[in-house]
């Protein structure tokens, strides 16, 4: 199964912490300061085969990802948090800059505080099936296995 997270649901945390789930980091795939125009063909393909070996796996939100994945033969869903957590989520994402200071996430919240609505609603409307975090409360892996054996 292939899901398509927003930022900061926990991907990595819960990647790091069992191995039937795969946080695929499109963040590698910039080399030099570039990322070539089909990194996201390269980055699905690697996605899909992982799914097709039965992991979990993570991949970005990116456009382009999403629109490449609707054409693919594995399971894909989303897990994006509510529109209404806007706030919570901005001072979730802050906090996390805040620890480590990295590019990566600097861009992920500054990207929530810009444009949080647009992206979740986005991703609701993408085409795949979406389980919707609703409180910042949440065990991940709990969440994305209860949504997928209702």
């Amino acid at each position: 199964m292939i899901i398509i997270g927003y930022q900061g649901i926990g991907k990595s945390t819960l990647s790091h912490n069992s191995k039937y789930f795969i946080d695929l980091e499109s963040s590698c795939f910039w080399y030099n300061g570039q990322r070539p125009d089909d990194w996201y063909i390269y980055y699905c393909q690697i996605a899909e085969h992982l799914s097709q070996q039965g992991y979990f796996v993570f991949v970005s939100s990116h456009a382009v990802v999403r629109e490449f994945l609707k054409d693919s033969k594995e399971d894909v869903m989303v897990v994006c948090p509510s529109v209404g957590l806007r706030d919570e989520w901005c001072k979730r994402l802050q906090d996390r800059y805040e620890k480590d200071h990295s590019d990566k996430n600097y861009k992920a919240w500054k990207n929530a505080e810009d444009r949080y609505e647009e992206n979740i609603k986005e991703l609701l409307n993408s085409g795949f099936r979406c389980a919707v975090i609703p409180n910042t409360e949440y065990d991940l892996r709990s969440f994305i296995l209860t949504y997928i054996f209702i």
